[in-house]
């Protein structure tokens, strides 16, 4: 497993990098102390997953994530930041981050993040998912009513389709979905039409009776839903399907 952590404060990269390999002691961590490092390194190195601090000198805010998300559209992003509003988790989710870490998280809640984000799950702390809940206003009841009884699943079981009661492509739609793909990445990775993978979009959200991609995130990660780890991707792959999704929008 490869982590990139892009954060300019080299001190707290050292004990960041010290915690994870406690965690985890054969990973490979790679390190990048400005946001084009970090660009450059998720370009060429082909990290497994990125941890992103917001505060970077050539890149302020959620414009970090943007340029990363760009580059890598694929690449599972975790944020993690000194900020803790609501509005900035919210944000981060909407620009299609896997999960939010603030930096007062015990290493517990680091090693959920990454153990959540690389099963194809979405990593929030409790106190985020009550606040977004409520800036929200999420229905209570996380599922609609259907044929497929809803189950309990214990935090670490992956779920699968019949689980969930959602079709094989509905349940691939999801978990590039929770990756961080637009729809019409998905519509390249699926080798669907992007109007298709909307329309998968669009039953999702009925299925779970929410009404917004952030929303559906926020659900899963309360819930504890993995969906297990999708194929490997390189950024070539990624570049290339950025650019078919901006062709075909134009």
């Amino acid at each position: 497993m490869r982590v990139l952590l892009v954060d300019d404060h080299e001190l707290f990269r050292a004990g960041f990098a010290l915690l994870i390999k406690e965690l985890f002691p054969h990973v490979e961590l790679l390190h990048a102390s400005t946001l084009s490092h970090g660009v450059d390194s998720a370009m060429i190195d082909h990290p497994d997953i990125v941890f992103l601090d917001l505060e970077l000198p050539d890149g302020h805010g959620c414009d970090a994530l943007v340029r990363l998300k760009d580059a890598r559209p694929s690449l599972p992003v975790v944020v993690v930041s000194a900020d803790e509003r609501m509005e900035t988790v919210s944000r981060c989710l909407a620009l299609r981050a896997m999960g939010y870490v603030p930096k007062s998280s015990s290493p517990e809640a680091l090693h959920a993040a990454i153990v959540a984000v690389l099963s194809g799950g979405v990593y929030l702390p409790a106190a985020s998912i009550a606040g977004l809940r409520r800036t929200i206003d999420m229905a209570e009841a996380p599922a609609r009513e259907s044929g497929h009884a809803q189950p309990t699943h214990d935090g670490a079981a992956r779920w699968d389709a019949p689980d969930l009661g959602l079709t094989p492509r509905e349940y691939e739609t999801l978990a590039w979905l929770v990756r961080g793909l637009p729809s019409k990445a998905i519509a390249s990775k699926m080798g669907l039409e992007d109007i298709t993978v909307r329309k998968y979009i669009s039953h999702l959200l009925a299925h779970f009776n929410l009404r917004r991609r952030t929303e559906l995130i926020v659900m899963l990660a309360d819930k504890g839903i993995k969906l297990g780890t999708l194929p490997a991707t390189d950024p070539s792959r990624d570049r290339d399907s950025s650019a078919d999704g901006r062709q075909r929008s134009g």
